[in-house]
């Protein structure tokens, strides 16, 4: 019996989703695909990365606002992101699309398909039902902007939904001079795309933004490869090595602006490092 092109596909989806379960860890990589110019990531690739929603009764309003899987039942992301929800616990209206390659797909496609034909499922929709947001953010300094949203029910893990790590092993004292991944949703195509940015000193990073007062003691700037504006809420990634081989990402910051001046683009970044323990306290 023949079958047709789709269902092969969704019969090799479900059979990779359910080898993906027994092969799961955080922050997954891929080391092929470290070494590429590609702005645009695999379908299967930083599998971490949602799309924040407001539900508008009708109809999903797209935030563009980027959210970052950190465990089963908890999202993070800015929060200025969440400061259109006037309701912190319950019914908040806010939703998170997980699973997500292109932005304009809906949870009622089956397939995600990119130009070489490779598939992936469909997003899912997640409710949230509780938003905490850091106690100590800075209104005046835009210093500590983070949230942690969490989820209805707990995610289920497959090959295209998969949390970060939110550690190394082994991490550098300081994320000045590094030269660091990010991935995320941008302003100039629907795909999730990814990149390359250098972090750079408090000093420097006043000299490319132009402005007159350093960036707060928390947060941290990335000059990328290329000036394309990533969402609000991007993860920025380092790499744990273990033996001498890439063993997985793990998240240093988020993205909370980015900075036109001149002929820069300059990223501006939510040092996670330094919330470690809210973050883990929050997310139990």
């Amino acid at each position: 019996m023949l079958l047709s092109g789709k269902l092969v596909q969704l019969l090799t989806l479900a059979w990779l989703g359910a080898l993906s379960m027994a092969e799961f860890r955080c922050g997954r990589l891929d080391e092929k695909l470290l070494y590429t110019t590609n702005e645009r990531a695999e379908p299967s690739e930083n599998p971490w990365v949602g799309i924040l929603l407001e539900d508008q009764g009708n109809r999903y309003e797209n935030t563009r606002c980027s959210v970052v899987i950190i465990n089963e039942l908890h999202v993070l992301t800015t929060g200025t992101c969440v400061k259109r929800f006037s309701t912190r616990s319950g019914d908040t209206k806010a939703v998170a699309m997980l699973g997500v390659w292109d932005e304009t797909d809906s949870p009622e496609e089956e397939l995600s398909c990119n130009d070489k034909d490779f598939c992936v499922p469909g997003p899912e929709l997640y409710k949230v039902v509780e938003i905490k947001v850091h106690p100590q953010t800075d209104k005046d300094t835009g210093d500590n902007d983070l949230a942690i949203l969490r989820l209805e029910k707990p995610v289920e893990w497959t090959n295209w939904v998969q949390p970060i790590c939110l550690e190394g092993t082994s991490e550098p004292d300081t994320l000045t001079n590094r030269n660091l991944h990010y991935t995320g949703f941008n302003h100039m195509a629907p795909e999730k795309g990814k990149g390359l940015a250098m972090t750079v000193s408090t000093q420097k990073c006043k000299h490319l933004t132009s402005s007159s007062v350093l960036v707060p003691v928390n947060q941290l700037c990335g000059y990328p490869v290329k000036r394309t504006k990533f969402y609000p809420g991007a993860p920025l990634m380092d790499i744990d090595v273990r033996d001498e081989m890439p063993h997985n990402f793990y998240l240093v910051a988020i993205l909370v602006r980015n900075v036109d001046a001149g002929q820069a683009t300059t990223q501006v970044y939510q040092n996670v490092r330094r919330a470690r323990s809210w973050i883990m306290e929050n997310a139990k």
